[in-house]
Parts: C-alpha cells; structure tokens; sequence
C-alpha cells in the first residue's frame, strides 16, 4: 500500500469544494462530547444536538462560497464572525458550542465545543456569544496548529 501526501494547495482546493455550499450555523445547550470515545464522537448526527433556545436565539444560514480558505500546515477555511445576541433576560442557559448542518437536508458537518469546561452561561439582555466558523483540513504530516 501507498501512502499519499495531500499538498497544501490541494487541502485548500477541498476546503473550496466543502465550503461551496449553504450551511447552518446554530448553538448547542447539550453536552455532547463529555465522557465520549473519539468513535463515538465520530459517530454523532444532528440529532445529537439540542440547539439554543434563548430568547432571541435563531441559527444563521452562511453562504457558500463567502468562506476565506488558506493553504497551510494545517490548511484552513474560514467563514466572518456571527454574533448571537439575547433580547431579554431571563433562565441561564450553558451553551457548550456551535454546529454546522447542511442547509438542505440538515445533515451535521462538524462542530466546536467552546474551551471553558462548562461552556458558556448566557442571561442577560444583549450578552453576546460570537462564533467564528473555521474548518481545518489537515494530513498526518501537518503539525497540530
């Protein structure tokens, strides 16, 4: 067997490729990677998310194609920050990270748990939770940046 070296430039050419269609962006209040193998999170759908549902929360549709891709070790695209904003205050809700599904059909693509243990608490009128989407493509012999 062969192995195969995937170039930076032909990272980004995929990355250009994935990030060429509609996606949704939403919050997640569940948390779904605590005390789970790296199978089983390799295994997670859509359904596995409970999405936010704090007042004034509403999932973000990004246009394909509006990503930043860059070649690199690893190489990496990039989509324009979305800020979720609270409009009244109200319960606490933990919100443990951001979720990308298709657009059309809704399938999971990947996610980003936020780095506090906990998430982060949202209650107040106007706090804010900003969600730059990025999606690295990397090979076995880029370094783990």
């Amino acid at each position: 067997m062969t192995s195969i070296q995937v170039v930076n430039q032909g990272e980004e050419a995929w990355l250009d490729l994935i990030c060429a269609v509609n996606y949704t962006l939403g919050l997640f209040k569940n948390d779904v990677t605590t005390g789970r193998t790296k199978a089983q999170l390799n295994a997670l759908t859509e359904a596995d998310f409970l999405p936010a549902t704090f007042a004034g929360y509403a999932a973000v549709n990004l246009t394909g194609g509006a990503w930043t891709t860059t070649p690199g070790d690893p190489s990496a695209a990039t989509y324009a920050m979305q800020t979720f904003t609270r409009t009244s205050t109200g319960t606490t809700q933990a919100i443990y990270g951001w979720y990308l599904t298709t657009t059309a059909g809704g399938l999971l693509r990947c996610f980003g748990r936020f780095a506090p243990a906990g998430g982060y608490d949202i209650t107040n009128i106007n706090e804010e939770i900003r969600v730059t989407p990025r999606i690295p493509m990397r090979d076995e012999d880029d370094d783990d940046a």
